[in-house]
């Protein structure tokens, strides 16, 4: 909660001072801190799965159509130590992206009904991420698919939130629509995860390919922002 009541402080001055007219310092300062922090959530999460995932398949069998993200963090030994780790730190920094693109947005036009809105959602988000991370499904299940849904249903309420005023703003197509990829993605798996048992022919693995396509959308989605939106140029 303090995260949230942090940055909705934030906006909220910010708004009210009127500093998001036109390009100053402090607008050149958003954007690149905004292209800073996506590029290290970036190289962190693709670190953090890729050596978990290499430590993973040492001693065990491993397929993007068979083994979840959350597999290779429920393994005991490095797999799980690097997974986890590396997900609870990514957890603040994700939050601390999603504060400058709101702040970002709200220089080119976003109201507060929406920075408020992202960003409790955003909460939820990164609690649900948390425990995914503190309790792996090894340890207790039951908190691990609670948080799991809790994560990708959020995440899907928040980038459509994000692709809604990107499409308002008039922002470069590309953002919107990466935003809308992801929506689909996660939308795809926390379906199929929770129809698991339920429709004949939806089994474990079934959901399995759409976890690592999430996850490869929202780096992308990253890299997009953090490219078009970290540029103080960007005005449309």
């Amino acid at each position: 909660m303090q995260y949230w009541a942090a940055a909705t402080d934030l906006v909220s001055q910010n708004l009210s001072q009127g500093v998001f007219m036109g390009i100053d310092d402090k607008s050149i300062f958003l954007a690149k801190s905004l292209r800073l922090v996506g590029i290290i959530g970036v190289l962190l999460g693709v670190g953090t799965v890729l050596w978990s995932t290499l430590l993973y398949i040492q001693n065990h069998e491993f397929s993007v159509y068979t083994t979840y993200l959350s597999d290779v963090g429920a393994t005991p030994g490095w797999p799980q130590v690097i997974f986890n780790s590396g997900m609870l730190v990514i957890s603040p920094v994700r939050y601390l992206f999603l504060v400058l693109l709101v702040l970002r947005l709200a220089h080119l036009g976003a109201g507060r009904a929406f920075s408020v809105s992202a960003l409790t959602v955003g909460l939820l988000v990164v609690i649900g991420s948390i425990g995914l991370s503190a309790v792996p499904h090894s340890l207790g299940l039951k908190i691990h698919k609670m948080s799991a849904f809790l994560y990708f249903f959020g995440v899907v309420i928040l980038q459509t939130l994000i692709a809604g005023q990107e499409f308002r703003r008039r922002l470069a197509l590309v953002l919107p629509l990466s935003s809308l990829a992801v929506v689909a993605v996660y939308l795809i798996f926390a379906v199929l995860l929770s129809l698991i048992g339920k429709i004949e022919g939806i089994t474990r693995n079934t959901p399995v390919i759409w976890e690592w396509l999430a996850f490869c959308s929202l780096m992308v989605w990253l890299i997009v922002h953090s490219i078009f939106l970290g540029d103080e140029r960007t005005t449309k």
